[in-house]
């Protein structure tokens, strides 16, 4: 019996903005639990895990070895990357450079995030990654009416975070 399984790369937001608590515990914690509940179904399905805010980085390559796979998602924290903002396009970019060969209908790349884009170009990327053959799900996160999201300054205290003129973001 030959069996294809799926290749499947999951592109976690990393950005401050997924510790917002409007999600419990926080949306970056609440999409690390969904994702292990994912791991726990698959079976001989290669799984990956690419970081993303401002940029991306293919955090664990696919892989059949799901408890490596869970370490990996377990080191996983806004300061992954060190570019802040969010960039959904070079996720899909990451995405396009990390399958190696394979049958097309096998490729599926599932995209967490609270949702505000800051680079541009996904629709492009989007259908580059389709012309690829590559399928992608997304899942948004987080409340509608968003949240403050708490940062710790250096002196250790917990504050919000603020852009550059001074304001709070929500």
């Amino acid at each position: 019996v030959k069996r294809n399984g799926l290749d499947i790369l999951i592109a976690m937001d990393t950005s401050n903005s997924m510790l917002a608590e409007d999600v419990k515990p926080n949306r970056l914690e609440r999409s690390k639990l969904a994702v292990k509940d994912l791991v726990k179904r698959l079976q001989g399905d290669r799984i990956g895990l690419i970081a993303f805010a401002g940029n991306a980085f293919l955090q664990c390559p696919l892989t059949v070895d799901y408890n490596g796979f869970m370490l990996s998602l377990d080191a996983l924290d806004v300061n992954a990357i060190p570019k802040g903002g969010t960039s959904i396009s070079s996720a899909i970019q990451t995405a396009l450079e990390s399958y190696e060969g394979g049958m097309k209908k096998y490729k599926v790349l599932v995209i967490i995030t609270d949702g505000e884009d800051h680079e541009g170009k996904t629709l492009e990327m989007a259908q580059i990654a389709k012309e690829a053959g590559i399928k992608i799900f997304t899942i948004g996160i987080g409340t509608p009416e968003g949240e403050l999201i708490p940062v710790t300054n250096d002196t250790g205290k917990k504050v919000f975070f603020k852009n550059r003129d001074g304001n709070v973001v929500k």
